[in-house]
Order: C-alpha cells, then structure tokens, then sequence
C-alpha cells in the first residue's frame, strides 16, 4: 500500500507539472528564439574623485588641527580653479591610533577625504594638480560617467531588439517560414553601477597629470522568441 501511495502522489505531481502553463508557446507550434546585441559608444559627462589629507602627531589635537588647515587649504585652492559649494563633499573622516613602534612613540592619525563631482571633465588634471599643491596627500576614485544614461538605454535596447528581429528573419527564411509575433522578450543586458574608470598615469609636483574621460561602451542584449508561420 505504501509503494502504491508514493507511485501515486509521484503521478500526480507530474500530472500537475505538465499541466501548468508553460511560457513562450506558440499556438502554431513553431517559433524561433535569437539573441540580439548592440554596443553603444558614450562620452562621460561627468566626472568624480576624491582628494584629502593625512596628518600624524603625539596628540590627537594636534593632529585634528593641523588636518583641518590641511584640508581648507585643500578646499579653497579647488575653490579658487572653479569648483562650486554643490560640487564638494566630505566623503570620509576618521581618528585613529597608531601604537608605538621601535621608529616612534605612540601617534594619531587623522585623514580626511573630500569628493567633487562636476559636469567640466576636462578640468580634472589642473584640480588634482591644485590640490596637490595644496597640500593634498591622499587622492583617488576617479571616475567618468554618464549622468542619466536612460536615453541611450533605450536605443541600445532598440538595437539590440533590431538585431534579434534581423537573426530570426535570417533563420525563418531559411526554414521557408516567416516571422509573426513575438511571444516572449526579456533584457539580457548586465548595467554596471560605476562609471568606467580613467586611465591616467601619476605626476610629480611640478606636472599636471595626464587624464582623458575616453569613451564608454555599453553593450546591450534581448533574448527573443518569435512564433513563426
């Protein structure tokens, strides 16, 4: 009885698979299933990095005081290249200790990080070069982006899509059929959440940094299935 109980649930559980509606039919029993991809080019429009100050002392104090000038001398040399009050950020600061070694006595460390962002991209190398020159010793994370890639993510899905229809076109010839609608469509593509990073290379003090924003590629990709008649 307990072989025959299990044979049975085992039945009707494949019964109740078989039975639910499966996606993508077509109702003529024939389709085809393609992948379009198209690559679109973007210029950054904006751009991001962060620059600061690392101060040590015996005391925290000291320390906590000779990062604050460090830091406004920072802020107002990037003031004076442009940069507005809704383009900078304090982006870290932190207090820490650091114990005493065979080369030192107990010290504090005191860091402080500061992030503009701006819609001028070509400015970027005479702003690090600045804050260097400030007095900035810490300096990182920059990046171009696109602002609001929306509207190009849209084109690249048209794209994508045209690329698809052209495959499944291609396909449908070849087995004398012709396209008809499209029974299931889904975005393939993976949308990366940072800005593609700069290549530049390092300066000294008396060299402005080398920085090009370049081009972004964003590839876009749909998977298509088309009944075909």
């Amino acid at each position: 009885m307990r072989i025959l109980a299990v044979s049975l649930m085992t039945v009707l559980l494949t019964t109740a698979t078989y039975a639910e509606p499966s996606l993508c039919v077509s109702s003529t029993g024939k389709s085809v299933s393609v992948h379009g991809v198209a690559n679109v080019h973007l210029r950054p429009d904006r751009v991001s990095f962060s620059v600061g100050v690392e101060t040590r002392a015996a005391g925290v104090a000291e320390a906590f005081k000779a990062n604050t000038v460090g830091v406004n001398a920072v802020l107002a040399a990037l003031k004076q290249k442009g940069v507005t009050p809704e383009e900078v950020q304090t982006s870290s600061f932190d207090i820490t200790t650091e114990p005493a070694t065979k080369a030192h006595s107990r010290r504090f460390k005191v860091g402080s990080l500061v992030t503009v962002t701006r819609s001028e991209t070509s400015s970027v190398g005479d702003l690090l070069q600045a804050a260097v020159g400030a007095g900035a010793n810490q300096a990182g994370d920059l990046r171009f982006f696109v602002a609001d890639p929306t509207g190009s993510r849209q084109h690249g899905l048209e794209l994508a899509f045209q690329d698809a229809r052209s495959r499944a076109e291609a396909l449908a010839a070849l087995s004398k059929k012709t396209l008809a609608d499209v029974l299931c469509v889904s975005d393939q593509s993976v949308y990366p959440d940072e800005g593609m990073l700069s290549r530049g290379r390092s300066f000294g003090d008396n060299e402005t940094p080398i920085v090009e924003a370049g081009v972004e590629e964003m590839t876009f990709s749909v998977s298509v299935v088309f009944e075909l008649k």
